[in-house]
């Protein structure tokens, strides 16, 4: 049976050897029809210091679909990966952006100010959690 690609052209890129190359961008649709086809391996969608625009993130989600690409590759693993910096991790653990951006289909999350154990404990649980509940 063959080996199934990589959806994440991170992870491939790192799992090759290689340095994963990203830019990070606004969530807007401009740009994210124009990365489509950049030579990235992935795109990070900045949230953090841009305003938290879960909308525009789906549009752009929606907008990074290239069905040309999809149906040429013969596989659904994007050209570039969408990941999406979120707002850091305060007290309220902000794990509802994660949840958010994972469930539209975020390949990855850059997380924040993480400082010690207990951050990096709630950042890497927070998917894991919600799909414990079922929510």
């Amino acid at each position: 049976m063959a080996e199934l690609p990589r959806l994440n052209g991170v992870i491939g890129a790192l799992q090759q050897g290689r340095h994963a190359l990203t830019t990070f961008t606004p969530a807007d649709v401009e740009a994210a029809v124009a990365l489509t086809t950049a030579k990235y391996d992935a795109v990070v969608y900045e949230m953090e210091h841009n305003a938290y625009d879960i909308r525009a993130f789906r549009d752009c989600l929606q907008y990074m679909l290239n069905r040309r690409q999809i149906a040429q590759s013969g596989s659904l693993a994007p050209a570039v990966a969408p990941f999406a910096r979120i707002p850091p991790n305060g007290g309220e653990k902000a794990q509802f952006h994660a949840k958010q951006v994972l469930d539209l289909g975020a390949y990855g999350i850059i997380w924040p100010h993480i400082s010690n154990v207990e951050q990096a404990y709630n950042a890497a649980t927070a998917r894991r959690k919600r799909c414990a509940i079922g929510a």
